[in-house]
């Protein structure tokens, strides 16, 4: 939180604030900041499947598979059905 206080000036107050913060981070190509955020945006709101889901696409990027496949498994259980088709793509090579 500290290094978006220092960034920004303010820090978001919930979790919808968080997952626009880290939608501006993966925008901006900046992924560690917005798994960061992503991961606040969760912890605040655990049915946020959204947050989850862009987190497992900034998480390929950086070379987290694993964390991408937590990440993915959370929003499916949320039932979120966009993301089985990535989920079924990482865990193909798992068997």
């Amino acid at each position: 939180e500290e290094w978006l206080l220092l960034r920004i000036g303010a820090v978001p107050r919930n979790s919808l604030g968080w997952f626009r913060c880290g939608v501006g981070f993966y925008n901006k190509k900046e992924y560690t900041k917005a798994i960061e955020c992503f991961e606040k945006s969760v912890e605040l709101d655990p049915m946020n499947y959204n947050a989850y889901q862009i987190m497992a696409r900034a998480c390929i990027a950086v070379n987290r598979k694993d964390d991408a496949i937590a990440a993915l498994k959370q929003s499916v259980m949320l039932d979120n059905p966009s993301d089985w088709q990535l989920l079924v793509e990482l865990t193909s090579n798992k068997e």
